[in-house]
Order: C-alpha cells, then sequence, then structure tokens
C-alpha cells in the first residue's frame, strides 16, 4: 500500500472513530453534565425502526433512576437514548428495554391521551434560562402527548406543538424516535446554542418513573437538567397562516311541532410571523375559537365559588407560560390572567418571546360578548366591545428564580379596570423557596360611581426535602380590589395557611406494592374584613401511593365557615384515590360523608350528605377507548327527613382511533338536577395541530311540557328540544 493510500486510510478511521465517539459526548464538571450530540447530514425517516447510521452510535450510556412514587432507585429496565441534529431537527431516540414485553400498555388515541400508557419523553429548555420548558411525550405505538412547563405555576397540557414521532414494539421492548423542527420552538440561535434537557421514562404496570439526570424533591426540574450544547442553530424568519371556516346550524324547538333554526357562518384567519428565533408575532380577525369539545357536566349546585374551566383556544397558547403569575396553592385567584374572561374577540394580537434574560408576552384584544343581544331584554349597551390589554414580563435572576411585571386593563361602555403588579420566585437555599407577588387595581365607570382602588397580596414559603413537605402562605385582597382578567373567588379578606407533611418511605416485607407514606396536617384561617367573621379549617389525612400507580387519600376534616352572618361547624371524612389495576382498566374514585352548608341566600343551614364520584377508563382494544364518570351529590336536613336536593351526573364518553390522525367519538352526559340530556357526536381529522377537519353533531333533551302554549320546565317527560351541527375546516400554511 502506498504511502497516500496508508494515509487515506488512516484518516478515514479516524475520521468515523471520531464520529463514533461524538455522536453522544457526556462530559461531566462535578454534578453539571454537558452532552454534545454530532450533527448529521444523514437523511432520518421517523419510522421507528433506528436504521440510521447515527444511531448506530453508542448512546447516552446513563442509568435512569426513579422519580415516582420515590426517588433515587435504579430503574428496573434498561433504557437507551441517542440524540443528534442538523440544519433544521433536533432528533431523539429511544430503546426501552422490558423483561416483560407482553405487559406494556399502549393505545392508539387522541394527543394528550395517552399518559395512562408506558412512554417516554424530552423535556427541553430550549431559551436556557430555566423559567420554561417543553415537553414531548411518545407512547409505544406513536401517539404524542405535550406539554409546557413553567417555573412558576407548573405544567399546563393545552398547548400543541408541531412535531414528529414514530415507535414500534419489539420482542424486548420498544423503539421511539423523535424529530423537533427548530421552527416549532423557540431558542436563542447562535454558533453555539446551550439548552437544558432531561429524557424520561414511565413504566404503567409498574406506577413507576424514571429520570435522568437523576432529580431530588424540593427544587425544580430545571435545577437538574443537563446542558446539551448545539453548533450553529439558525432560525430561518416564517410566516404562518392559519385560515378557517366553520359553519353551525342550530335547530330550537319552538312548539311541539315547530323548530326554529338559525345558521352561522365564520371565515377568519391567524396570521403568526417568527420575528427572531425567541419571538413571535401573531395577530387573528374574525377567529373561530369553537370548542370541539363541550366542558363535560360538573356539580353545579349549592357552590359558593363557580367552577374553573381552563383554557383551550389555540391562539392563547402561545407564550402561556409567561402569563403564569405568583399566587398561593388553593388560593382566592385561581389565575391572574385567566384568558377565557375575553368571551367573544373579534380580532386580537399579541407579541411574546424572550430577549436575554427576559421573557414577555403582549396581548390586545377586542370582546364582542358584552355587547351582544340580551334576547328579550333590551342590552344599553347593544354592538359594543369591550377593549383588552395586557402586558407581561419576567426577568430570570439566575437559577429558576425570576422578577415580574404585570400591567392588564379592560375598558367597556366607559367602565374601566386596570391593575399593575409585581412577583418574584427566589430560592433562598437548595430546599426552601419563597413566591411574593403584589397587585394595585384601579375601577371606575361602574353606573357612575367613584373610583375604586384596592390592593392584592400573595406571599408562600416552601421547604421540600425527600423526608419532609412543608409550607406556609398568605393571601390578603382589599374589598374594593378588583381584577377583569383574573378568576378571582373572593375579596375583602385576609387568609393564612399552613401544611406539613413527612414522608415515609416503605420496605415492608411482604408489602412490596406499597411504596410511600405521607401523613400531614393542613391548617386555615381566614378573616372577613368587611363582617369581622373568622373562617378555620383543619384538614388531618394520610396519603398512600402504591404499585400499578396506586394512590389513596383519607382525610378527617373540620371546618368552621361563616356564611350570611352565620358560623357554621362542619365536620365530614374525605376519601380519593385511583389505580391502573390493568392494562386495559384504569380506575379513580371520590368520596366524602358528614355535614356540609346549604348556601341559600335566606335560609341557610348545615346539613348532612354525601359526596361519591366513580370513574373508569376502559381499553378493550387499542384503538377504543371508554370513559365512565358517575357523580352523586345529596343533601338532607340533619334532622328530619327534608332533602335540600340530590343530584346525579353521568358522563360516557366512547371514542375510536382509527390512527393516530382520524377518529369518532360519542358522548352522552345526563344532569338529574337540571333534568337534561346532552348527546355529542363528532369525526375530527387532525393532521398537525392547525390542519383539521371537524364535523360533528349534538342534541340536548330536556324535561318540559307543552301548556298553554308555552314550555313548561320540569313537567312532562324528556323531550329534545335543540339540535345542532358543527362544521370547521382550518389549514396551516407554513412560509419560509
Amino acid at each position: 500500500m502506498s504511502n497516500t493510500k496508508l494515509l487515506l486510510f488512516v484518516m478515514g478511521v479516524l475520521f468515523l472513530t471520531n464520529g463514533l465517539c461524538r455522536a453522544v459526548d457526556l462530559r461531566q464538571d462535578g454534578k453539571k453534565k454537558t452532552i454534545i450530540p454530532d450533527r448529521t447530514s444523514e437523511a432520518i425517516a421517523i419510522d421507528g425502526d433506528l436504521n440510521e447510521d447515527v444511531w448506530a452510535h453508542p448512546p447516552l450510556s446513563e442509568q435512569f433512576m426513579t422519580y415516582m412514587p420515590v426517588y433515587g432507585e435504579k430503574l428496573s429496565q434498561d433504557t437507551k437514548v441517542w440524540l443528534a441534529y442538523d440544519n433544521k431537527n433536533l432528533y431523539f431516540a429511544f430503546r426501552c428495554y422490558d423483561t416483560e414485553p407482553n405487559k406494556i400498555k399502549t393505545s392508539i388515541c387522541q394527543r394528550d391521551k395517552m399518559f395512562l400508557d408506558d412512554w417516554v419523553g424530552v423535556e427541553l429548555d430550549a431559551l436556557g434560562n430555566k423559567q420554561s420548558c417543553y415537553e414531548f411525550y411518545v407512547n409505544p405505538n406513536g401517539i404524542q402527548g405535550d406539554i409546557l412547563n413553567s417555573a412558576v405555576t407548573g405544567v399546563d397540557k393545552a398547548p400543541d406543538f408541531v412535531w414528529e414521532s414514530a415507535a414500534k414494539l419489539t420482542g424486548d421492548g420498544y423503539k421511539v424516535e423523535i424529530r423537533i423542527p427548530l421552527d416549532s420552538i423557540r431558542f436563542k440561535s447562535g454558533k453555539e446554542v446551550k439548552m437544558g434537557i432531561l429524557f424520561l421514562r414511565n413504566i404503567s404496570r409498574l406506577g413507576t418513573g424514571g429520570i435522568w439526570p437523576r432529580t431530588e424533591p424540593g427544587q425544580t426540574e430545571f435545577n437538574f437538567m443537563a446542558t446539551v450544547i448545539y453548533k450553529d442553530l439558525k432560525y430561518s424568519l416564517k410566516l404562518e397562516v392559519l385560515p378557517n371556516f366553520t359553519f353551525n346550524s342550530n335547530f330550537e324547538r319552538e312548539s311541539p311541532q315547530n323548530w326554529d333554526s338559525i345558521n352561522f357562518k365564520n371565515l377568519g384567519a391567524s396570521v403568526k410571523y417568527g420575528v427572531t428565533s425567541a419571538i413571535t408575532a401573531e395577530a387573528t380577525v374574525n377567529p373561530d375559537f369553537s370548542q370541539v369539545e363541550s366542558d363535560a357536566f360538573q356539580i353545579e349546585v349549592n357552590r359558593r365559588y363557580p367552577v374553573f374551566y381552563s383554557e383551550k383556544r389555540p391562539f392563547f397558547m402561545e407564550g402561556v407560560d409567561v402569563f403564569d403569575f405568583g399566587v398561593i396553592n388553593g388560593g382566592m385567584m385561581l389565575a391572574a390572567i385567566h384568558t377565557r374572561r375575553i368571551l367573544d374577540p373579534g380580532w386580537a394580537g399579541k407579541l411574546s418571546g424572550s430577549s436575554g434574560r427576559t421573557s414577555f408576552t403582549f396581548l390586545a384584544a377586542d370582546d364582542k360578548a358584552p355587547g351582544q343581544v340580551w334576547g328579550d331584554d333590551l342590552n344599553p349597551d347593544e354592538g359594543k366591545t369591550a377593549l383588552w390589554g395586557i402586558v407581561r414580563a419576567k426577568y430570570n435572576i439566575g437559577s429558576d428564580n425570576s422578577l415580574g411585571v404585570l400591567y392588564s386593563s379592560r375598558y367597556f361602555a366607559g367602565e374601566k379596570n386596570n391593575v399593575v403588579g409585581s412577583d418574584i420566585q427566589y430560592r433562598f437555599f437548595k430546599n426552601a423557596r419563597l413566591n411574593l407577588s403584589y397587585l394595585h387595581s384601579r375601577t371606575g365607570g361602574v353606573d357612575g360611581g367613584r373610583l375604586k382602588q384596592g390592593n392584592g397580596f400573595n406571599a408562600m414559603l416552601q421547604y421540600l426535602i425527600p423526608k419532609l413537605y412543608a409550607w406556609a402562605a398568605y393571601e390578603r385582597y382589599d374589598e374594593d380590589f378588583a381584577m377583569y382578567s383574573a378568576f378571582l373567588n373572593r375579596t375583602d379578606i385576609g387568609r393564612g395557611l399552613f401544611y406539613i407533611g413527612p414522608n415515609f418511605y416503605t420496605k415492608i416485607k411482604g408489602m412490596t406494592w406499597l411504596r410511600r407514606i405521607q401523613p400531614y396536617l393542613q391548617y386555615s384561617r381566614l378573616h372577613d374584613l368587611g363582617t369581622g367573621m373568622d373562617d378555620t379549617y383543619y384538614w388531618l389525612g394520610m396519603d398512600m401511593h402504591f404499585t400499578r400507580r396506586g394512590f389513596i387519600k383519607i382525610e378527617y376534616r373540620n371546618e368552621k365557615e361563616a356564611w350570611q352572618g352565620q358560623l357554621f361547624n362542619q365536620e365530614y371524612v374525605y376519601l380519593l384515590g385511583d389505580a391502573q389495576l390493568f392494562k386495559w382498566l384504569f380506575v379513580k374514585f371520590d368520596y366524602s360523608y358528614g355535614d356540609r352548608i346549604y348556601y341559600h341566600p335566606e335560609e341557610p343551614a348545615l346539613g348532612r350528605g354525601q359526596q361519591a364520584g366513580f370513574g373508569f377508563t376502559l381499553q378493550p382494544h387499542v384503538k377504543l377507548n371508554v370513559d365512565i364518570e358517575l357523580v352523586h351529590n345529596d343533601l338532607s336536613r340533619k334532622s328530619g327527613d327534608q332533602k335540600y336536593y340530590s343530584v346525579d351526573i353521568l358522563n360516557i364518553r366512547t371514542t375510536y382511533q382509527f390512527n393516530r390522525y382520524f377518529f369518532i367519538r360519542g358522548a352522552v352526559r345526563y344532569d338529574s338536577y337540571q333534568e337534561r340530556v346532552l348527546t355529542d357526536f363528532l369525526a375530527s381529522f387532525t393532521l398537525i395541530p392547525g390542519t383539521v377537519l371537524h364535523l360533528g353533531y349534538g342534541s340536548l333533551y330536556e324535561r318540559q311540557e307543552w301548556l298553554d302554549n308555552r314550555w313548561v320546565p320540569g313537567t312532562g317527560s324528556l323531550l329534545n328540544t335543540k339540535n345542532g351541527l358543527f362544521f370547521k375546516i382550518s389549514y396551516l400554511w407554513q412560509i419560509k
């Protein structure tokens, strides 16, 4: 062999060897882990086969450790992970070994409906700021689940991102491939791009979750992430146009023989422009915010506070993590920015993203709902719209700490509400974190009255180690405090809360199914600033965690609550639990029995009653899913046989998923208190989030009778009173 050929041969061997070693280069400096994946020019087919050369390179050979239901044990099944990237995408591959592959739990279902299955996941802090991350999950059939996680308020399953996945079952486990387009995430482009990363695996039958790098309780996962370094990631500015068309035809029975029909047509469009790799601008005109699935029936009788329904509309999902504002767990304010308050926008615009250490969102919208026709009554502001403006910014002050500001405003028919506020999340020690927030509101023009001003304050200190979880919190809202963008149950109060719960990790011979026990005490005292009366409660309970995702809560509650000038003393027991009993059956239940207040505005009383809920998810076939929920609630006078009310709610939903794109679903919902039955049928095709085709039909049955040329509710038999036909088509057009 000539010297030239020998030199070329040696160089080729060194090049191939270097490529193999650099495929997943893991470096460790103390506890800090850094991954340097190899850039590939190879075309990677997302098919779950892992046939490409890049997946033949050495994987990330690290041991997954458990984080659920206990921390720090070796995951019983081996998991291998590979990383790669090119100019347009990030790639991940998993090889999940299983010693009992026939027990792997999987399904073909809708996006985000696969979390009861086995799955693997990637948590990606694409901006590297330890404030939020994308979470991508895939089950053994390639079905996706995605989450947006915030260091302030936690996970949100509502957002849907455009990415690709595939998976295949094997004789010894399953394989997964993931492709994440750079156009689908926000990141800081440059010659060297650093992102935080975690890998997860769930084994359903064991109720066990594994993770790498290892995490511990007391901190958010952002502080445990490894750093992955990508070279020369560039973002191609892109324009997304999402036109949509919807048609609704509603039929309402005017008399036993006659029906009235109303048709609605809506043609709208949304536009998104990538200003930079980390900033996007969006606008929408005449948007379609129709929900494909109606909110399930819930118990709404005898409630002091309204039912909270989460946001489901796509336009508001971009930058939703930045909207998260520091409020306390279980507080009177569930969310400072609850975008469902914007009921019927005619137009909306938004600028959101990140620059340096600052994340921000600007939102403006008009709302046609307050000016809509009221039916038989006259709306004095008919035809007018409400104008909304919301500004939110957060500045990273190191680790998962942040300092934020918030502005919220709403103007309608001379009435105005303006709120400014600030919040801080700061970790004093590794296991102790303090959340503080302050809000100031100014409301004027209400019925020509005076300008009202008020303050809101939240504080929460949390301490969490493997053997103990404790927190203390305080909230206060002035009588004249108002925030129209918030979901706020009550003002004119001050309240303190305290919780302590030690953890006991069990290793009892013959009881390996019992993994963790946590007894706890929670105390709260609420002072009504107007009446001077106090509400207090003591909750004494125990949480038990088992294998098969098993969980049981047993709780005794003693609550003294003031209502309509009276103080009522309530004592009752509360039970809650769920478990994956078989691969095809998941069950859940809750039950409470004892004293409860009858919240009558004029004749309140203390009654005795029970609330029982039972539900199960049945999967007789990998493509068929049946969800059944039954809720019963009753309340009677403590002395005597008088029953204040009795309610039964039944929700049944059956879904057949032909493939990851197309499903049909039928639902029946029954409410005995309002004596109504709702039926829904939906056929849905989703190519990617945004490109969809939906066709639905629904009917409402109510108990009413035709007497004296009018409908009398609550008498007669169940009668079909309303029908509706729904059609929607939209297409996500991406221009790069």
